[in-house]
């Protein structure tokens, strides 16, 4: 895992009164690490376009400017005049290269660079400054952005290619509604190690091998060893099917559907029992659950799955408890907090701020959230997990219905809830990944298939 954190000019400031590293010596090396970035990336002689701002952001593409001069057709487009003491200073560095200040854009770069804004940026941007991120987004070169992307929190960042940030990972580059424009994030430093820069912190990137894959390392065992899960089939008996069929590929020794009548012969590898079995190690509910009624008692004893329709449902902080993961996408995490006294907040407002949302959830719910989302956040006790894997080849019917049973099949298996959680998000989302076909093609039967084959 790696760290992420809010806000990163404190860990600046403790750079500078721990490390002796003054704040030039910082902007030093953080020019260093985009001008080391783009020299893997372009050719001898490449023209290089440097888009800056009057702040630290812009003294920063002034001073990676002035490393690159001389290897590179380097020229400097400044949107808004130097203002802050470092951009000035860096500036006047850069001018004595004799590099070109253009006061229009070239028709064209091989290389953007996008130094305008940078992780203090909050307000709202002007029409000049929308029309050129409009136009940028438009052209063809590499483009990559110091820091984040500018404008992040408008309907018109600058749409990057790779995303250099600095010193340590900064959360804003893991909402949802980055994804489209921060493309591949890098974290470069800023003199010292990262370990060293960075501090404690709340928030953590998950990676690939982070997934603990339910292998089976004992020759002599049988099904009973792997744990029954089972699974309320509701109203629409095909969400649990599939769930089930997921967690029987993720390791489930048994799984058993609960129906109040016989379901139709849909495949024999699935049981189904009219009230719980009496060696279930694990519960899933929620899925296509419709008007179907509830039973608290399925929860009493076991580790369960809270999924979908009973995200709706006011009992539900009757059923807390330590032993459970809610799965909920935006709309049910919408009804969730009104449901645990936040109040009526929208669908849009989550969208902005679901780290702000999923802490404070996690706060008043003391079993583990994962909100559902292109960037998954898996919450416990205020700690928070991001999950950046998931793809839009996950925004179709079943794929919710599948992670519910992939978490299900884990906690069957004893796996914590946190643990669970974890590496069943990463499964469903590296699974995904894997595909090979166009990304609107992927089905639930083939995400299963793909869950079957991972690897670590």
């Amino acid at each position: 895992m790696q760290k992420i954190f809010h806000k990163t000019d404190i860990l600046d400031k403790r750079a500078q009164t721990k490390f002796l590293l003054n704040e030039e010596i910082l902007m030093e090396n953080a020019a260093r690490g985009i001008a080391e970035f783009i020299k893997t990336k372009a050719k001898k002689g490449a023209d290089i376009l440097f888009l800056c701002g009057g702040g630290n952001n812009g003294a920063d593409g002034f001073a990676a400017a002035r490393m690159l001069v001389g290897s590179f057709n380097v020229s400097v487009f400044c949107f808004y005049p130097p203002k802050s003491p470092l951009a000035k200073l860096q500036f006047s560095r850069l001018k004595s290269l004799h590099v070109k200040i253009l006061k229009t854009l070239p028709k064209s770069a091989d290389i953007y660079i996008d130094c305008i804004l940078g992780s203090g940026q909050k307000n709202a941007i002007d029409k000049d400054l929308e029309n050129l991120l409009l136009h940028v987004n438009t052209q063809k070169g590499l483009k990559i952005a110091c820091d984040i992307p500018t404008a992040i929190y408008s309907q018109t960042p600058f749409k990057a290619d790779f995303t250099l940030t600095m010193g340590a990972l900064k959360a804003v580059l893991f909402e949802d509604f980055t994804k489209d424009y921060a493309g591949e994030i890098i974290c470069c430093d800023l003199g010292v190690d990262r370990s060293e820069f960075e501090d404690e912190t709340d928030m953590f990137l998950l990676e690939k091998d982070d997934l603990v894959l339910p292998i089976r390392e004992r020759k002599n065992s049988n099904k009973g060893d792997f744990g029954h899960l089972a699974i309320v089939s509701g109203e629409k008996a095909g969400a649990s099917i599939l769930s089930g069929l997921t967690a029987l590929s993720f390791g489930a020794g048994l799984v058993s559907l609960l129906v109040k009548e016989k379901l139709f012969e849909f495949n024999p590898s699935l049981m189904q029992a009219e009230k719980l079995p009496d060696k279930t190690t694990a519960v899933i509910a929620g899925m296509g659950f419709g008007n179907r009624e509830m039973d608290a008692s399925w929860f009493e004893n076991v580790p369960f799955v809270i999924d979908a329709d009973l995200c709706y449902d006011k009992r539900i902080r009757e059923w807390d408890s330590p032993k459970c993961v809610i799965t909920p996408h935006p709309k049910e995490f919408s009804s969730l907090l009104e449901i645990f006294g936040f109040g009526k907040i929208s669908v849009e407002e989550i969208q902005q701020r679901r780290f702000f949302w999923a802490k404070e959830f996690s706060l008043k719910f003391s079993g583990v959230l994962v909100l559902k989302g292109a960037n998954t956040i898996i919450a416990q006790n205020s700690v928070l997990y991001v999950c950046r894997f998931g793809t839009q080849a996950l925004a179709k019917g079943g794929s919710g219905d599948i992670l519910a049973g992939l978490i299900g099949a884990l906690l069957a298996q004893n796996y914590s809830p946190l643990n669970a959680a974890v590496s069943g998000v990463l499964a469903h989302a590296l699974a995904s990944l894997s595909f090979e076909t166009n990304n609107y093609a992927l089905t639930p039967e083939g995400l299963i298939e793909k869950i079957k084959l991972l690897q670590k």
